[in-house]
């Protein structure tokens, strides 16, 4: 479990669960999951189907907007903690020439490095997973178009 600490301050979800790459990734993954569902197979529509659909996407669109806070609050959190590595590693090393100093502070902060390069991809999951969201709430309220416009003109 990679885990982001800023002066004894862990991110939770409201739940009171600790914020890590792993629940953020679970959370981006059941949108995910919601996003991709298949429209183009032959299923016939109805309204019923257009609204639990929309109602569906729209809760995991609302809960997206809170993880993708809490993503980006981690990844801040954990560029923080990396560049107080790196400072504290520079000033160890102090007495290093340049290059030496700059593989020793490169060495000293692979840790925080690794989870701040985690909190990224964890990010960037969860802000794509909501993208794909918007991008299926689309292509269910134009689904819902066309079944509006077959119940309104009928079967031509």
């Amino acid at each position: 479990m990679t885990t982001v600490e800023t002066q004894d301050e862990l991110l939770t979800w409201p739940n009171g669960a600790v914020v890590d790459v792993e629940s953020i990734h679970g959370y981006a993954e059941d949108a995910r999951r919601v996003a991709i569902s298949p429209l183009d197979d032959g299923a016939i529509r109805t309204p019923d189907w257009v609204i639990s659909e929309l109602q569906a996407v729209s809760e995991q669109a609302a809960r997206m907007v809170h993880v993708i806070l809490k993503a980006e609050e981690f990844k801040r959190k954990a560029a923080t903690r990396l560049e107080r590595a790196r400072a504290t590693a520079r000033r160890a090393n102090a007495d290093l020439v340049g290059a030496q100093q700059s593989a020793a502070v490169v060495l000293a902060t692979t840790a925080e490095k690794d989870a701040y390069d985690d909190a990224v991809t964890a990010f960037e999951y969860a802000r794509r997973a909501g993208n794909l969201l918007k991008d299926y709430t689309g292509r269910v309220q134009s689904i819902g178009k066309q079944v509006e416009l077959t119940y309104r003109n009928g079967s031509l």
